[in-house]
């Protein structure tokens, strides 16, 4: 197997923001494709592949000893970084599971970490939220987009963050800092969401639901005030 064939569009981005030469806990390793490819092109020495069940983190271990990598890679049954001790690991992988679970992790680890490297499937703006309100900086942000899907990856680490505008939360301020490529269809598709939404709720017509259309509107606008700033670009 060449490992290079079997990293997507997203596991690449996620790939790409590790530091150079960062030892990594990857969590939720699954394959342990990503601590493979990262030894293999030379940007790490030493890994961790955790995992919370023994079906994936043997899938892990096969291709580690496939790769001949069982000395540099170690695997470890772990409930996100409850396993890490200190001093194994100085960035955390966190990717392919939803925002909610990442800030669970977050908020349940053992250890402090010098940086951490996000990827949610879902609740995104929730998790950019929690990190905004628990002392973590989002240094930086890229997007990937694989089988019609955008995925956001996010460099994070212990720090003070301010949030102005609650379409932050939506859309990272480094996404736009970096003017992302694929920044303009997020937003495209971001706003079709909100749109969709705020029209279910508009012709609900019910009181107790006028809160949360005044903040999707607030979102909506926006969003498409970013989008118009992409347009221009």
């Amino acid at each position: 197997m060449n490992i290079q064939s079997v990293m997507t569009p997203r596991l690449l981005a996620i790939a790409d923001s590790v530091p150079f030469g960062a030892t990594v806990a990857d969590v939720g390793t699954d394959h342990g494709y990503i601590p493979i490819y990262l030894y293999k092109e030379h940007k790490i020495e030493r890994a961790l592949a955790m995992d919370l069940r023994q079906g994936p983190l043997s899938r892990a271990e096969e291709n580690i000893d496939r790769f001949g990598l069982k000395d540099f890679i170690k695997t470890r049954l772990s409930d996100g970084l409850c396993a890490l001790s200190e001093g194994e690991a100085d960035t955390a992988v966190i990717a392919g599971m939803g925002g909610l679970l990442i800030a669970e992790i977050l908020e349940k680890s053992p250890v402090k970490l010098d940086f951490y490297i996000l990827q949610p499937m879902t609740a995104t703006a929730e998790l950019r939220e929690y990190l905004a309100q628990n002392d973590y900086e989002i240094t930086d942000e890229r997007l990937a987009k694989e089988d019609n899907k955008i995925y956001t990856v996010m460099t994070v680490k212990h720090g003070k963050m301010t949030v102005l505008d609650p379409v932050y939360y939506q859309v990272g301020e480094k996404l736009i800092e970096n003017r992302d490529p694929l920044l303009p269809e997020l937003l495209d598709l971001l706003i079709h969401k909100y749109s969709e939404a705020l029209g279910g709720l508009l012709r609900a017509e019910k009181v107790d639901t006028r809160a949360k259309t005044d903040v999707y509107k607030m979102v909506l606008t926006g969003l498409k005030r970013l989008k118009e700033a992409c347009d221009l670009w």
